[in-house]
């Protein structure tokens, strides 16, 4: 079962780079598979969570407890 968006968001994730220039960062946590779409900015926000291919929330500013890869 996916954990709610906000464990998502306070937790460290770690991040890995993917070879897919729309989805360029994927990552492993609680066995769910986490990936980061780009999205059209600005008509857009930035970046879009995906949690096992559902869309669980767009946003614009990478989360600070996130380390980029």
């Amino acid at each position: 079962m996916t954990a709610n968006v906000h464990s998502y968001l306070e937790e460290k994730v770690a991040w890995k780079r993917s070879d897919d220039p729309s989805y360029p960062f994927e990552a492993e946590f609680d066995s769910d598979k986490l990936v980061i779409r780009l999205n059209d900015f600005p008509e857009e926000s930035l970046y879009t969570l995906m949690v096992n291919d559902e869309e669980i929330m767009s946003f614009d500013d990478w989360p600070e407890q996130w380390p980029r890869p």
